[in-house]
């Protein structure tokens, strides 16, 4: 931060000290009436200054945010309501007129030398007044020690982008270092318990504190000296600063020196101890609520809005209600900044109803993160009618990933805003970490300032267009790709995927990152499609920022897709002991992760170099290094979790610490597939931790070309071995003993890029099958061959029975020496049910019964809140007052630790969504579960559970009016403890009950079998 000048950074640090107040500049509306464009007009001259004088800029009154854009060429003229607003009148100009694009991920201003005229007046007005910006994470995954240039820059591009309400987090620490020498601690005590920048955003969620600290007294000065300069900066431009309220975070011991406060422990957060939270009912509470604002206004001027969340992702509230705290940190809050607006984050259950009904409801702004997943479909319903903002995270922990949810964006905005009764107020961008996947930000800011609903086709062309700098059918052909295939991603919990490559090395890792989803959430292969047809823009296009860093992030993601596409035949190859296979898998492994780290070496977005410098001038490049990797010390990165959480396809950081942990992992299983002997354990944290403490610098300037490097990728994976994907179905599902059915084979080409030569493909397991022969395949397209067979005849052992098989299938791109490699085919002998029982499947699952024994097996990622993915066998309007339902769960999988097994009980079981749900199930390490609907929405939503029981056990469900309760023996029903007894809204007097099975395993694919027996209460279905 050299740029802060020395008298700035002296008054700064007395500022942390006690009463030296920062000066800012005086907001627009003090400024006088020819001065107001003024912000604006510098922002013109630092974006484009070959071009500025040729752009007029003019005040509008009253209103809603609005601008007017006209003139003639050489002469544009922009109205607005305020410098920020022009801004943004001048980007929509750039775009719809000019063809140029300025972003925070790639720029093309490739400008004639005179500006032309706007066709005709461009306008627009903001449809919300609320238009938020950044997650709370921001300030940790995006830049923690940025300088005052980047943060210029970012925020000029917020205001081209109609932001008008920005979280900034960046220098207080310095607050809570005054706040804590009034309150009893010394100035050393402060600094040590205030964390690293890095990891201060947990720290303000009141996650943990005194990481990488202590800090320097220099340090703090500066940080506050930047934060006051962006705060002033945003009100110059007629933005508002929103900054961190007072919620109760205190060190621990805080009681002890302050008669009079009471705290609540908050235990641990990812293996880190959590700061205790102060009783917000205490009159102690209030004074430190004073101090706090008094010091913030001192420090960053005055603000209205104020960001704070109540027991963050699993904080205890102790003996103190909460709707009682809320009132008094809303009173705290309205006694130091009358009228001030409490911004809250809408993420898992936060905010509580609760919560939310005990406040006034004119001084709230929810910021939702989860407009856009499916099961989020009422927020006035959830919220009361509190005012919130449409919003999305679109990135987690700053992976470079892309994709997003455009399609429910587009098709929900708008008719949420304009629905009867509508408490939509703004739309909220939230990043976990900024500066990522441009595309979607440009879609996401427009959102406020249409009335009419985005047309996705059209959109995806105009900004193909406007991206590059002129229309070019390939790149149109790129974008329209993009949009069917990332920009419609279709991840339950919203998010795109990353890299298997970034994962701790494991033949099981099915992500990066343990919290991250765990299936692809678009097509790889349809995706490569995007990849090829930005090769194919023509070369005058290929020359802006913008296009260097598309194509590299493109060229990244088809070599991260394919860490997807292999690490399921490195399993399979190695659980056969096919060693060649295993060999050549691991190679092309390795190969493909030192093509992408070349690939991001060109473009400095990817580097890993610029991270580290900008903590290495502070002293503090240990606390960066970690934070992308290990992300705090062995209880965080094992216990919390959080290993890898924030990786990064970083140039440097793929070469030099997730390539060589991989290639020692592969050679070992290698080895001991040659040797025969079991591979030896790797303690990963031992061996990430020396990166983390290293000091090698790494390139600051791209060394790569973005286009060769690229070409090079295209060639490489269109001749790539081991694109190839297999599965294998049966007609019927599940074969009785000795009947004839069909076996279908279809092949995939995950190969986008190029078709295959002939496909061999044989099947295993049912005696002698012809093979079946595919001529070739087309990219990313698939086969289909099919035999006709007999299940082997004989009585069955269990209910349900595994059918071992697999296809071989033998193959490889066109032109290129083919590989064989095998797939399991999920098929299964099961007997048949009596005709009395009915089944419902959502997770693939097969059902059998063999005499007084019932079986189910399938998959499931969860079951739980809008997911349900079970499978169960049950009668219908068996559970009615006075029933008792009782099952033996004889044996289940462990394919989860929540797997459920048990009794299940709904209105209607085979309607997804009805209402009366509930089950009953042991799971393999969470005990027995009592899992109900609890608000009548007709999903699962409250679990009461016993500890220490597994299967086998008996479960017993009871009903008694409206009362249902749920018991468990382990003693063959000697002894029965009671889970809970719990009322079901929306239960109807007779229900459906069933025995089911989920796999609850993620989304990680994986099956799993659960068998039961005694059954007792169903009628008179046989086998009890």
């Amino acid at each position: 931060m050299t740029d802060l000048s020395r008298r700035t950074l002296l008054g700064a640090a007395g500022a942390i000290g006690v009463g030296t107040p920062l000066t800012g500049a005086a907001p627009p509306s003090a400024l006088p009436e020819e001065n107001r464009m003024g912000p604006a007009r510098a922002a013109l001259e630092r974006l484009l200054p070959g071009h500025a004088d040729q752009i007029r800029l003019t005040p509008l009154h009253g209103g809603p945010d609005r601008f007017r854009v006209t003139g003639a060429t050489g002469r544009v003229e922009v109205a607005a309501t305020g410098p920020g607003t022009a801004l943004t009148g001048v980007h929509w100009y750039l775009k719809y007129r000019c063809r140029a694009h300025i972003s925070w991920a790639g720029t093309q201003v490739d400008l004639p030398a005179r500006l032309p005229a706007p066709r005709e007046p461009l306008a627009r007005e903001a449809t919300v007044p609320h238009r938020f910006a950044f997650n709370d994470t921001h300030d940790g995954y995006t830049a923690p020690y940025a300088d005052w240039a980047r943060w210029e820059r970012l925020i000029d591009v917020l205001a081209l982008h109609g932001c008008n309400e920005v979280l900034v987090t960046t220098g207080q620490e310095a607050v809570y270092h005054r706040l804590l020498r009034d309150f009893g601690y010394t100035d050393a005590e402060a600094r040590a318990w205030l964390p690293a920048p890095s990891h201060q955003p947990w720290w303000l969620l009141q996650n943990m504190s005194g990481y990488g600290g202590p800090l320097r007294p220099e340090l703090i000065a500066r940080r506050a000296a930047l934060g006051r300069r962006i705060a002033d900066r945003m009100r110059e431009l007629g933005m508002r600063p929103v900054l961190p309220g007072y919620f109760g975070t205190v060190p621990g011991g805080f009681a002890d020196r302050n008669p009079g406060a009471r705290t609540i422990p908050q235990g641990m957060w990812a293996g880190l101890e959590r700061p205790d939270w102060l009783d917000p009912r205490t009159e102690v509470f209030a004074r430190v609520a004073e101090a706090f604002y008094r010091h913030q206004a001192d420090l960053f001027g005055e603000v209205r809005h104020f960001k704070m969340d109540l027991l963050h992702e699993g904080g205890s509230a102790g003996d103190v209600p909460v709707p009682e705290a809320a009132r008094a940190v809303q009173a705290a809050l309205r006694a130091a900044r009358p009228g001030a607006i409490w911004v809250i984050l809408g993420w898992q259950g936060n905010p509580r109803r609760d919560l939310l009904d005990a406040l006034d409801p004119r001084g709230l702004l929810v910021v939702d993160g989860l407009s856009d997943l499916e099961t989020v479909t009422d927020r006035e319903k959830d919220w009361g009618g509190v005012p919130y903002a449409f919003g999305t995270i679109p990135n987690f922990g700053g992976r470079t990933t892309i994709g997003a949810k455009t399609h429910l964006w587009t098709e929900r905005f708008t008719a949420w805003r304009d629905k009867p009764g509508s408490a939509l107020a703004g739309t909220a961008y939230m990043p976990e970490a900024a500066e990522r996947d441009p595309a979607a930000f440009e879609l996401f800011s427009e959102l406020a300032w249409r009335r009419e609903p985005v047309d996705r086709t059209r959109w995806f062309e105009r900004y193909a267009d406007l991206r590059y700098g002129g229309r070019d059918a390939r790149a149109r052909e790129a974008f329209a790709v993009l949009r069917d295939t990332a920009y419609r991603i279709t991840s339950r919990d919203g998010r795109p995927h990353d890299s298997v490559f970034a994962a701790r090395p494991g033949l099981t890792a099915r992500s990066g990152a343990h919290y991250a989803t765990h299936t692809p959430a678009f097509d790889p292969a349809r995706f490569d499609g995007a990849f090829a047809a930005l090769l194919g823009v023509r070369e005058p296009l290929r020359r802006s920022d913008a296009y260097r860093h598309d194509l590299t992030d493109l060229g990244r993601q088809v070599l991260a897709n394919r860490s997807w596409q292999l690490i399921g035949q490195l399993g399979t190859a190695y659980a056969r002991e096919d060693l060649d296979t295993f060999r050549a898998l691991s190679r092309l492994w390795l190969r493909l992760m030192r093509l992408s780290d070349d690939m991001t070496g060109s473009h400095h977005a990817f580097l890993l170099g610029p991270w580290l410098a900008d903590a290495r001038r502070e002293g503090l490049e240990r606390t960066a290094r970690v934070l992308v990797t290990t992300w705090g010390d062995r209880p965080t990165a094992d216990g919390g979790r959080l290993a890898n959480y924030a990786n990064r396809d970083w140039s440097g950081l793929i070469a030099d610490f997730h390539l060589p942990h991989w290639r020692a992992y592969l050679d070992e299983l290698e080895d001991a597939l040659a040797q025969g002997r079991a591979p030896r354990a790797f303690d990963w944290y031992a061996i990430e931790e020396p990166w983390t403490r290293g000091t090698r610098p790494y390139p600051l300037r791209p060394p790569h070309d973005p286009y060769r490097t690229a070409r090079r990728v295209h060639e490489t994976l269109a001749r790539a071995p081991f694109q190839g994907a297999v599965t294998v179905s049966s007609t019927p599902a599940a074969l009785p003993p000795g009947a004839a059915a069909r076996v279908t084979a279809t092949f995939r080409n995950v190969n986008g890029l190029r078709a295959t030569g002939p496909v061999s493909l044989v099947l295993t397991g049912f005696g002698d099958q012809p093979p079946l022969r595919l001529p070739s395949v087309p990219p990313a397209g698939t086969g289909t061959v099919s035999w006709g067979v007999a299940a082997p005849a004989g009585p069955l052992a269990a209910p349900v029975e595994p059918l071992p098989c697999e296809v071989l299938a033998t193959y490889g791109p066109e032109g290129e020496a083919p590989v064989t490699t095998a797939h399991r085919g999920d098929l299964y002998l099961a007997g048949p049910l009596d005709r009395r029982w009915r089944t419902y499947t959502s997770n693939g699952a097969v059902f059998g019964q063999a005499g007084g024994r019932y079986a189910v097996n399938g998959g499931g990622r969860d079951l739980w809140k809008g997911t349900e993915e079970f499978g169960a066998l049950y009668e219908e309007g068996v559970f009615r007052d006075g029933a008792v339902l009782t099952v033996r769960v004889d044996a289940q999988d462990a394919t989860g630790p929540w797997a459920r097994a048990g009794i299940v009980v709904r209105n209607l079981l085979g309607t997804p969504g009805a209402p009366g749900f509930l089950n009953l199930a042991v799971t393999p390490r969470n005990g027995v579960v009592l899992s109900w609907d609890a608000d009548g929405d007709g999903t699962l939503d409250t679990y009461r559970r016993v500890t220490g029981a597994g299967a086998p056990v008996l479960l017993r469900l009871s009903r008694a009016a409206d009362g249902v309760t749920g018991s468990c023996s382990a003693d063959g029903g000697a002894t029965w403890r009671t889970v809970a007894t719990v009322r079901v809204p929306g239960a109807a007097a007779t229900q459906d009950a069933g025995l089911f099975m989920t796999a609850m395993d993620g989304g990680g694919g994986t099956r799993g079998t659960a068998v039961f027996s005694a059954v007792g209460g169903w009628g008179d279905a046989p086998g009890r």
